[in-house]
């Protein structure tokens, strides 16, 4: 059974990360994916990281399972293919600085003339609209104006944190993936192509909704030690032998099943923390008496009783054992995946499944320009014409 979004063609111009990784979960859902670079240099991501071994991981996570064909924007003889490319489109991503596109001819209102069904969905910096609206953008920069930095921070500054793994890249791609197959969906009901723009700073307040509308209500904006939690029940607590776990409480009713677990039966009516109020009052107390008590044991001690007693608990792992646990692979987060030049690759895999169009990871990321000839074959052109159109620097050979 094909994937969701089997039949569905996306032309990509992302790069990077908020825009590739996006087109990623569209070709995990099937969509075949083609991927649009310039000769010569790609996109920008396939230099970020390259190993000893010349593995790219950035590249290779952000760009598995597409079809790579390069062409050089600035040159009109790539008009004549982006437009046939067009023709054939469902959607259209970008992520370039706003703006870019349309002065090559390739906006919105010109490439809808050609394929009025074709949704042009675009990942900018800080949305559609406002002064700001026209600016470039990176990662660490809508971290940073989202309010993001200071939330992490810590200490009665609140001095900026900066969060790993392109936080504001990772939540925007995924919020433009959303927004892309609501469009989708949209055009499948109504028959209608549409322009769908997603930003970096928009995601990023989603991703803080709770805090954010907090703040709205009461005009504070809380502060917490650095490195401690606000809720010593909903926390982190190390073991006798070093491992950590973590204690997830927001029901009431789980407190006295915790207090069981730990052998802590007089915090059970211990005025400081019988109820939920009294343990946000005595919070720095709480978190000291946990600790005490979870470092007497190992971890596995403690998450067997948390865990027989079906509070939810779990292990605070690095990525060496979260590779070593079966849940991850069970589930399909982690997979293995054949690579013509890497044996035995492992890939992340994907976070969502169906029970009748299962989606699948549909390959290993492209060389540079590798299906340039192939997709121009598809598109009706001659060996010959190919030809001409790498000798006039339109395109580029494979690797190129």
């Amino acid at each position: 059974m094909p994937g969701p979004l089997d039949g569905i063609t996306v032309l990509d111009f992302t790069r990077y990360q908020n825009g590739p990784h996006a087109t990623v979960m569209l070709s995990d859902m099937g969509a075949n994916i083609i991927k649009v670079e310039m000769p010569a240099v790609g996109d920008p991501g396939r230099s970020l990281g390259v190993g000893a071994d010349g593995f790219c991981s950035y590249f290779e996570a952000l760009n598995r399972g597409k079809r790579s064909v390069t062409l050089n924007l600035y040159n009109p003889g790539s008009r004549e293919i982006i437009h046939k490319l067009v023709e054939r489109a469902d959607v259209l991503t970008e992520n370039f600085r706003p703006g870019f596109l349309d002065r090559l001819g390739y906006g919105y209102d010109d490439l809808r003339a050609i394929n009025p069904r074709l949704i042009y969905a675009t990942n900018s910096g800080f949305g559609a609209y406002g002064s700001w609206r026209d600016r470039g953008s990176f990662d660490v920069v809508a971290q940073g104006m989202s309010g993001a930095m200071v939330a992490q921070g810590g200490g009665p500054e609140n001095v900026p944190m900066n969060c790993p793994w392109g936080l504001a890249d990772q939540v925007g791609s995924m919020t433009f993936a959303y927004g892309i197959m609501g469009a989708i969906v949209a055009r499948e009901r109504f028959g209608v192509g549409q322009k769908v723009d997603v930003s970096q700073l928009g995601a990023m307040v989603t991703l803080q909704a709770l805090s954010v509308q907090a703040f709205l209500h009461t005009g504070q904006q809380g502060t917490r030690p650095a490195g401690k939690p606000l809720n010593p029940i909903f926390a982190w607590y190390q073991a006798s032998d070093g491992g950590w776990l973590t204690i997830g409480i927001l029901d009431p009713k789980h407190w006295p099943k915790l207090c069981h677990a730990l052998g802590r039966e007089d915090m059970i009516t211990d005025p400081r923390c019988a109820e939920p109020f009294a343990r946000q009052d005595n919070a720095d107390w709480l978190a000291d008496e946990l600790q005490a008590t979870v470092s007497t044991m190992p971890r596995q001690h403690w998450l067997d009783r948390i865990s027989a007693q079906d509070v939810p608990t779990g292990p605070v792992y690095d990525y060496a054992s979260v590779v070593q646990d079966p849940q991850f692979w069970d589930n399909g987060y982690l997979q293995e995946v054949e690579h013509p030049s890497f044996p035995g690759h492992r890939a992340v895999g994907i976070p969502v499944s169906y029970s009748e169009t299962p989606p699948a990871i549909q390959g290993v990321a492209p060389e540079l320009g590798q299906d340039t000839e192939t997709i121009l074959l598809d598109l009706g052109y001659s060996w010959e014409q190919i030809e001409k159109l790498h000798d006039a620097g339109v395109t580029s050979t494979p690797g190129r």
